[in-house]
């Protein structure tokens, strides 16, 4: 049989998830390629395969040394399959890089779905599953992030990212301030025995958060995208609020008021308000 590349997708919890086919696919392999070796060999150990194919690194740090490699091999005649640590390849690693440069030699590539957390939560979350983007990890610098979720602010669909436990609290409030009080989910360990779906808009999810002592394991963050009737408030509109507000309340008082009125964001309306009142942000 001519060599080719095996997409095989593996548990992201539940062992039980692992699908037959899967299992006899990397016993039949040549090659795994692993984003890493000890994470999969104990897979296969914990469920009895008695696999003889190399198992070799494959991540974003060696990709560059051991695609050539691993497409010698297919070009040999080898079956490689390619697993992450949990989940889907290529969702959130650099897998992609590989199947391209398989297609650019003409190689076959072909795939055995499975599990994915992304789509897992999305299933779990009930927020609207017929459009959505996973946006992958948030970026960890806070100017990045601020970055990272301007940038599908207008966007009409659920958003999708991956979290750490230890940013997540900073995350969520970075969202609040930019996107509002929209509804957003919280999935945690899902598959897993602590599997837990947390669900409500950004700022009462905050607090929930926040009366924890501490949130543990995989984590991903859904928010519901941009609604139609957002922009029944123009910038007339908010102009005018402001003007009634400020008469009564500080600049900060007066932009936490129209936000919970109208569900915008505070920071649009904090910059409306400022270039208003001619101030700078440190007023």
């Amino acid at each position: 049989m001519s060599g080719r590349l095996v997409i095989v997708s593996t548990p992201i919890g539940n062992l039980g998830d692992f699908s037959e086919r899967a299992a006899r696919t990397l016993e039949g392999a040549d090659i795994i390629a692993c984003e890493d070796t000890r994470m999969t060999r104990k897979l296969l150990a914990l469920s009895g395969l008695t696999s003889t194919a190399k198992l070799v690194p494959y991540h974003d740090h060696n990709g560059a040394t051991m695609r050539p490699r691993l497409l010698a091999d297919i070009g040999d005649g080898k079956i490689i399959a390619l697993v992450s640590d949990a989940g889907t390849p290529l969702i959130s690693d650099p897998g992609y890089k590989l199947v391209a440069s398989c297609h650019d030699h003409g190689f076959t590539v072909t795939a055995v779905p499975g599990p994915s957390a992304p789509l897992a939560a999305l299933t779990v979350s009930g927020l609207p599953s017929d459009k959505f983007t996973f946006a992958g990890f948030l970026p960890p610098t806070k100017k990045a992030c601020e970055s990272a979720i301007t940038d599908v602010i207008d966007l009409p669909m659920t958003i999708i990212w991956f979290e750490t436990p230890r940013r997540l609290l900073k995350s969520l409030t970075l969202m609040a301030d930019i996107l509002g009080p929209r509804l957003t989910v919280v999935a945690r360990e899902l598959t897993k025995i602590h599997e837990e779906v947390i669900r409500a808009p950004l700022p009462d999810l905050i607090s929930m958060i926040e009366q924890r002592e501490s949130i543990k394991g995989e984590i991903v963050v859904l928010v519901e995208g941009r609604q139609t009737d957002d922009t029944i408030f123009d910038e007339v509109d908010v102009t005018l609020m402001l003007q009634e507000e400020l008469r009564q309340r500080s600049l900060r008082d007066a932009v936490k008021s129209i936000a919970d009125r109208t569900g915008l964001p505070k920071r649009s309306i904090y910059q409306l308000a400022l270039k208003m009142t001619n101030a700078t942000p440190s007023d």
